[in-house]
């Protein structure tokens, strides 16, 4: 829960009377499934809605992350099968590499192709020394990534911390 927080996320939903706290429902592989599902409170003059709320959480190299997967994720399978971009899906059913760091994933390619994709401002890529580095800006550090073969980058999906539902990095 501290992760979520840290992070900017709520950890239960507000209700009238009471609050419903995420709980672990699955973990597996290191990772977990937190999920809430509650009467939402939006004030005397609204009415409350029925919410879901739901994150992965896990550890890696530079400590502890979560990111937040749509309310209806009941299993770890299913949040990171949401989180996982089309192109890398695509990559591992004809058999090519992929390797993923944070929010990144590298996807083997091409030589006409390397190095393209996007990159949130935390990652660097170097080509001189095939090492995919992420810094991210709360001063965690994970160690580079060495690809030594052609790669081209897509970045994970998830939605923004925090009662919205708009969309955000996944680091």
């Amino acid at each position: 829960m501290a992760e979520i927080e840290r992070r900017g996320g709520e950890t239960d939903i507000e209700g009238e009377k009471r609050s419903t706290p995420l709980s672990v429902v699955e973990r597996t592989d290191g990772i977990a499934l937190l999920r809430a599902v509650g009467w939402r409170w939006y004030g005397k003059r609204v009415k409350p809605r029925m919410v879901e709320l739901a994150y992965l959480y896990g550890k890696d190299d530079a400590g502890p992350w979560a990111v937040r997967v749509p309310g209806a994720a009941t299993t770890v399978t299913e949040g990171l099968s949401w989180l996982t971009p089309a192109a890398v899906v695509k990559a591992r059913a004809a058999g090519r590499r992929v390797r993923r760091q944070g929010d990144v994933y590298a996807i083997e390619t091409t030589k006409g192709r390397d190095g393209r994709g996007e990159l949130p401002d935390a990652h660097e890529w170097r080509p001189e020394t095939r090492r995919l580095v992420h810094r991210p800006s709360d001063g965690r550090k994970h160690r580079p990534l060495v690809l030594p073969w052609p790669v081209e980058f897509a970045v994970q999906r998830t939605i923004a911390m925090g009662r919205g539902n708009g969309w955000s990095e996944g680091d």
